[in-house]
């Protein structure tokens, strides 16, 4: 297709020009210095946190890769779905869930944008990986995806790259075109600018280096809990 006829059509061409990570290959590979492959059976600290502070009953979450935070999830009686765009990575997942007995967690290979998620509704959305590798004109759709989703009150928790630490740069939106970029790095001030649209900003930090037994945290994140307006 040539013509850009649809708002979509505007999208899927600027994907092209943006197109990131083979995550097959990554996951295939494991050649790269990534912590979620090094700890991929242990939580991030903030969603074991989290669980022991709330009450939830369904939860989804988008870029689960080997499924770590969603199997957590699924053994604490959650009923979970969750989406990764890569194949390989579900494989993995479902693998890993069955090794350790958790029933209550679906695993996808799908690209969110393509999904039809009109009759979903969550207490939770998680996000540990995908937000900072969005182009900007995906950005704007996926705050929306997670808005709609939500039940009244509740809850995102999102994970991403901060600036001036080591998992990415920090780069307007004008210049992630420019650059051809395949991720960008946000300040507390940004992520509040942009979220603070359709949620309430219920606490932005940086991580910390964290690793035991049960979970593990890293300083190059900002962990944010937001809770829907």
């Amino acid at each position: 297709m040539n013509n850009i006829n649809t708002v979509e059509d505007l999208y899927l061409m600027l994907d092209k020009y943006t197109e990131g990570v083979n995550w097959n290959h990554f996951y295939t590979k494991r050649d790269k210095p990534a912590p979620f492959l090094k700890y991929n059976t242990l939580p991030d600290k903030c969603v074991v946190d989290f669980i022991n502070q709330h009450r939830i009953g369904k939860a989804c979450e988008f870029g689960c890769g080997e499924g770590r935070n969603a199997i957590y999830l699924a053994k604490n009686n959650i009923d979970v779905d969750a989406y990764d765009l890569s194949e390989v990575a579900i494989g993995n997942a479902k693998k890993n869930a069955a090794k350790s007995g958790a029933e209550k967690v679906h695993f996808h290979a799908k690209n969110i944008f393509a999904l039809d998620l009109t009759d979903k509704k969550y207490d939770l959305v998680l996000d540990s990986g995908i937000f900072h590798h969005l182009a900007p004109h995906r950005r704007l759709q996926y705050r929306d995806i997670v808005s709609d989703i939500l039940n009244e009150n509740g809850y995102f928790i999102l994970l991403c790259f901060a600036a001036g630490e080591d998992g990415a740069d920090e780069i307007n939106d004008y210049e992630f075109y420019r650059s051809r970029q395949t991720g960008t790095a946000f300040t507390g001030e940004r992520l509040r600018e942009f979220w603070g649209e359709k949620f309430e900003i219920a606490k932005i930090r940086k991580g910390e280096n964290i690793v035991d037994s049960y979970m593990w945290e890293s300083e190059f994140l900002y962990i944010c809990l937001l809770k829907k307006i």
